[in-house]
């Protein structure tokens, strides 16, 4: 019987599905242990990676999958637990220790040298010569070699930052195999791929298992999980849940250990506003070459969705609504007044924007979570001195009632799952007391409990009076959230309608392509 098989049999019988251990590890992380300021992240956590297969690591933002990975490379110590590699003991104190042994991860933002051709990033640190000389010519021979196997086709001498993002995703994977690579771990591999991309990834990823190597795969697009997963581990909380067979399991299955209970992706059902009244009135605006007479009214306490494909002018429109980049002509009025002096004046007026980019335009990283949320309200504590007690305190509040976490505010922000640190950068202008927020990619790279706590939070706003503006690749969640929402194509508006229930994601797929999809 094959271990598909098994634990298929296995699922029918005690209704959770679970897989039996078969054969030999080429990984095994067993009851790791790890705390921050003395909030357990990590509580027994486990993994067990198979030569030759692809093994999801799931859960939610917050679970410890970022903390469980960070110990195996070497760039956290754990408390207690052991890790073999092909069954034998891997005591790792240093990152280095960790790619001697096989152990390769790949995480979303690259470690690659951006002014540094292809070939150097691949034997960065291992350059091939002498104490004097580098041996620049094998260098290139050898890159080539690596290159050619997973499909990489440019010469070695490009420049890193001369790369789309997939074929950066392809010199990561060309490093990891010049390391004679074990185990390679892939942290939201497609986040920000295209489809055509992704499947080409998934090619690698195949031939890559084909040659013995196993995959550790961390995603929160399910769907992708079932095309490219074997086996998947799921953790909540930073415990382990359950090791299953993804042919085995549905993605109800998986959403139900994660998260510890249902969640349904539930059109939002308010009511409609009797006297709709325009807070915040776009015309006639242009920017950049890159935004085209664009008319928009946002109504106060609606959520309007702003839907289109990649390169439409979504971020663009939003930041140019906020005065981060400069009008080209065209007005944008706020309560009837016109926004004018940049972005310092709509944050003062009560207009902000949640950036796609949370890590770099969203968040001081190295900074506590308390700093983040109190940067942009620092008026609020003080105007010569800050009263540090209320402001801490502040930040307590928005942490219990956003559930961050670990609930520490003194944790810094670097050190937070992705969720988490969207949810800082939500608290910092909740605490502002805006009246209109600009969403830009809520829910990216966020896993669904999380995704469903911040629509929670989205609701909350409106009814308190708050109006919103959404901006989303994801046409469901447009569905499921706005009121209306506007179809952005090449710099324009296409079309705004309303979301009721003839609306379907083909039609918004017709405007935005320009095409007729649907009649």
């Amino acid at each position: 019987m094959t271990p598909s098989h098994s634990c298929r049999a296995t699922a029918r019988e005690d209704h959770r599905p679970h897989c039996v251990p078969t054969d030999s590890y080429i990984l095994e992380m067993r009851d790791i242990d790890k705390s921050f300021y003395g909030v357990q992240v990590l509580d027994k956590a486990r993994l067990r990676v198979r030569p030759g297969e692809a093994h999801v690591l799931l859960g939610e933002n917050g679970a410890g999958k970022s903390t469980l990975i960070k110990i195996l490379s070497g760039a956290y110590r754990r408390e207690g637990g052991d890790i073999f590699i092909d069954g034998k003991p891997f005591c790792v104190e240093t990152p280095k220790e960790t790619l001697e042994a096989g152990i390769s991860v790949i995480y979303q933002e690259f470690n690659l040298v951006p002014y540094l051709p292809i070939y150097e990033n691949i034997f960065l640190g291992k350059e091939f010569g002498g104490a004097m000389f580098i041996n620049k010519k094998r260098a290139i021979r050898e890159s080539m070699e690596y290159m050619e196997m997973i499909g990489l086709n440019v010469p070695p001498e490009t420049l890193i930052a001369d790369l789309s993002v997939a074929q950066k995703q392809l010199v990561e994977i060309a490093k990891a195999i010049s390391n004679d690579v074990k185990v390679l771990v892939l942290d939201e591999p497609t986040a920000a791929i295209t489809d055509k991309e992704t499947r080409m990834l998934f090619a690698k990823i195949n031939d890559l298992k084909s040659r013995g190597i196993g995959i550790v795969y961390i995603s929160h697009r399910m769907q992708e999980l079932f095309e490219i997963g074997d086996r998947c581990t799921v953790m909540r909380d930073g415990r382990f849940v359950d090791e299953v067979c993804l042919d085995a399991v549905t993605e109800g299955d998986l959403t139900r250990m994660m998260v510890g209970r249902e969640v349904k992706l539930v059109k939002s059902q308010r009511l409609k506003r009797a006297n709709p009244q325009p807070i915040l009135e776009v015309r006639g605006l242009c920017c950049r070459n890159q935004l085209h007479d664009i008319n928009l009214i946002l109504e106060k306490g609606e959520i309007l969705g702003i839907s289109g494909l990649v390169g439409a002018g979504r971020s663009e429109l939003a930041r140019c609504i906020i005065g981060d980049f400069k009008r080209d002509s065209g007005t944008v009025k706020y309560n009837g007044e016109e926004l004018v002096g940049g972005i310092h004046n709509s944050i003062a007026k009560g207009v902000v924007y949640l950036s796609e980019d949370r890590k770099d335009a969203g968040l001081v990283l190295v900074h506590s979570v308390a700093d983040n949320i109190a940067l942009p309200n620092l008026r609020r504590f003080g105007k010569v001195l800050l009263r540090k007690r209320s402001m801490v305190e502040t930040c307590r509040e928005y942490i219990k009632n956003l559930r961050i976490r670990p609930a520490d505010h003194r944790v810094e922000a670097k050190n937070l799952s992705g969720g988490n640190q969207q949810k800082v950068v939500i608290a910092k202008w909740l605490c502002s007391k805006a009246s209109v927020y600009i969403f830009d990619e809520p829910t990216r790279g966020i896993d669904v409990g999380a995704r469903d706590e911040i629509y929670g939070i989205m609701e909350r706003l409106v009814a308190e009076g708050a109006s919103i503006i959404m901006i989303s690749s994801d046409m469901v969640e447009l569905m499921k959230m706005c009121d209306r929402i506007a179809v952005m194509r090449e710099g324009r508006i296409a079309t705004v309608l309303d979301n009721d229930d003839e609306l379907t994601q083909e039609t918004l797929l017709s405007h935005a392509l320009g095409s007729q999809l649907v009649s």
